[in-house]
Formats: C-alpha cells, sequence, structure tokens
C-alpha cells in the first residue's frame, strides 16, 4: 500500500484549478467526524494552481486560508489518504465560482464553526434537531465550499437544503456533472 504522499506525487499532474479535494485522516477530530457523520472523509478543500504550484483554500481550525497542497497533504501522512472530486464544467465557469467564492472569503475575516459544527454532528448522529445558526462570519471547511459546488451544479437538488453541508456530502449528493479519482 503506498503512502498518502506517494498517491499526491502519482496524481498531482491531474489536479487543476476549482479541484475539490476530501481528505480521510485518522486524528482524534478526523474519527470523530467520521464517526457521527457515518462517513470517511473528515475535509474538503478547493485546489488552485499558480506558478506551478498547487494550493488548498480551505476552512480550518486557523480559519479561512489558502496553504501549499504538499503542507496539507503531509499532514495526513499517518494512515491519511485523499479523493479528488473534479468538476466537469468549462474553465470559465469554475473560474466564475471560484472568483466568487474567494472574493467572498477574501472581504472579511471567516473564523471556523465549531459551534454550529459540533451541533450538526450530533444532529447527524443522533437524530437531534440542534439549532444551526450559520453566519457568514464563521464556516467549516465544507460549508465554505458548498455554495461552490451549488454555483457549478455540481450536487442534486438535495444538497441544497441541508443545514450544513460536511465532507461526505460532496459524494453522497454528487451529480453527474464530477469526475471521482482515486
Amino acid at each position: 500500500m503506498s503512502s498518502i504522499y506517494q498517491k499526491y506525487k502519482k496524481l498531482r499532474s491531474l489536479l487543476t484549478d476549482g479541484d475539490l479535494i476530501l481528505f480521510h485522516g485518522t486524528g482524534f477530530i478526523a474519527r470523530t467526524i467520521q464517526f457521527c457523520d457515518k462517513s470517511h472523509y473528515n475535509h474538503i478543500g478547493i485546489v488552485f494552481k499558480k506558478l506551478g504550484a498547487l494550493y488548498i483554500v480551505d476552512a480550518n481550525a486557523d480559519g479561512v486560508q489558502a496553504d501549499r497542497l504538499s503542507r496539507r497533504i503531509n499532514k495526513y501522512r499517518r494512515g491519511g489518504d485523499f479523493t479528488i472530486v473534479k468538476p466537469l464544467r468549462t474553465s470559465q465557469e469554475i473560474e466564475t465560482a471560484l472568483t466568487k467564492l474567494l472574493t467572498r472569503s477574501d472581504e472579511k475575516t471567516i473564523k471556523y464553526d465549531f459551534a454550529n459544527g459540533i451541533k450538526e454532528l450530533l444532529n447527524r448522529k443522533f437524530g437531534w434537531s440542534l439549532v444551526v445558526e450559520a453566519d457568514e462570519s464563521h464556516d467549516i471547511c465544507s460549508d465554505f465550499v458548498s455554495q461552490y459546488q451549488i454555483d457549478l451544479n455540481i450536487v442534486v437538488e438535495e444538497f441544497k437544503h441541508l443545514r450544513i453541508a460536511f465532507p461526505e456530502d460532496t459524494i453522497r449528493y454528487k451529480n453527474d456533472f464530477v469526475l471521482v479519482i482515486n
């Protein structure tokens, strides 16, 4: 079995602007998300390329930010894995949706939404109905990219009605306009 970094080296050339990258981690928080959401994935971000380097923009504990993708891959090196979700859209459609998303996050500081993320995990795990009060200044990783997925029309209608999207929802609610690369 190859490591996540070997897989990254093998698939790196396939990554392009606007691809979604789903991560499977093995740490406590990752396993908690996977357990509560009955999911394989626990994190998601969007890839973009600048001057030959690949970056990921996502919401994490430090808020919404961009980071070198190779650095993020390295954080998942102990038993981690990733999957690429490639939108089957034109480069112009991807650029428009990506610009809209990045402009939104550039206009203000978006912090990580621990409270609503935990509430929604409990809702999913136990069938509860805790109130999730989303606001534009807080996001979890998958909620951050959810409007991007809607704008590209790469998810089915039910996705639009989720209180908060989680990483696995990208796979659960995908439509025929994506290519999944493992």
